[in-house]
């Protein structure tokens, strides 16, 4: 926030992948800029528990179950956020998988899986929130893709990963040509290495994490709360601007 000031005060924003994580920490910073968040996450996630941590007044977070792999999971939780909240600003597409396998050892079923939430998932929340956002002429769509979108190879063991978040990343080119003309701006955010769970999983032990991060020309893991600051932004009016394009928090890991 700038000097108090309240960049997305009654906005209504909905998270996908909102339980933990990147997905907690936008709803934190949105929060905290004057947003109303509905966290979105599978139903045995616990993400209702996440939204009244924090928000313990329930007035600013509401909590949806859903599987976004379905079409009227999705369907019915835009609808539900709408009935709720009168409407819907903002859409942040966090949700995401991302297993470690190696290529040879992969599988159409696993494959499938990872595409279904990383992309499809994308697509079919987009799709249901654009056609909300067109009416009122107004709203902003962010993707959550990956530097992995950029380059698959500092990538062991997540091809179908890195294919999904470079599908999400041309979504976002694709899509904000096409609403522009309705005022709704459509961007991403490609994080590097950020401390969460699923990073973590990614290492060994601590030796591989230590030699990732120092190869890092910050020479640490990314926060959470990065993502939800450059999201913070890209929402706001001080992006107004800004659409079709993805914004890289990675620590400089692309420019080593």
């Amino acid at each position: 926030m700038r000097n108090g000031e309240l960049r997305l005060r009654e906005q209504v924003a909905l998270i996908t992948g909102g339980a933990r994580g990147i997905g907690r920490a936008i709803g934190v910073r949105f929060i905290q800029e004057g947003a109303r968040v509905v966290l979105l996450d599978l139903p045995d996630s616990g993400v209702e528990r996440t939204a009244l941590e924090i928000d313990p007044s329930g007035a600013w977070a509401h909590a949806l179950g859903a599987d976004i792999i379905r079409e009227a999971d999705v369907e019915r939780a835009v609808a539900q956020t709408v009935d709720r909240c009168g409407r819907v600003d903002v859409l942040v597409n966090n949700a995401g998988i991302g297993p470690m396998r190696p290529f040879l050892e992969m599988d159409a079923a696993l494959f499938d899986r990872v595409m279904a939430v990383n992309a499809r998932g994308s697509f079919l929340a987009a799709l249901a929130c654009a056609k909300r956002m067109v009416e009122r002429k107004s709203g902003v769509i962010i993707q959550i893709a990956s530097t992995c979108a950029f380059s698959g190879g500092a990538s062991r063991n997540l091809s179908a990963y890195n294919m999904s978040k470079a599908a999400v990343r041309l979504m976002v080119a694709s899509l904000a040509g096409e609403l522009a003309p309705y005022g709704v701006r459509v961007c991403a955010v490609a994080p590097g290495s950020i401390d969460t769970e699923m990073t973590r999983a990614c290492f060994p032990d601590d030796a591989s994490m230590a030699a990732t991060v120092n190869k890092i020309p910050l020479k640490a893991l990314g926060r959470p709360e990065d993502i939800a600051s450059a999201c913070a932004f890209l929402c706001s009016a001080d992006a107004r601007y800004i659409t079709g394009q993805t914004l890289v928090v990675d620590g400089g890991w692309l420019i080593r």
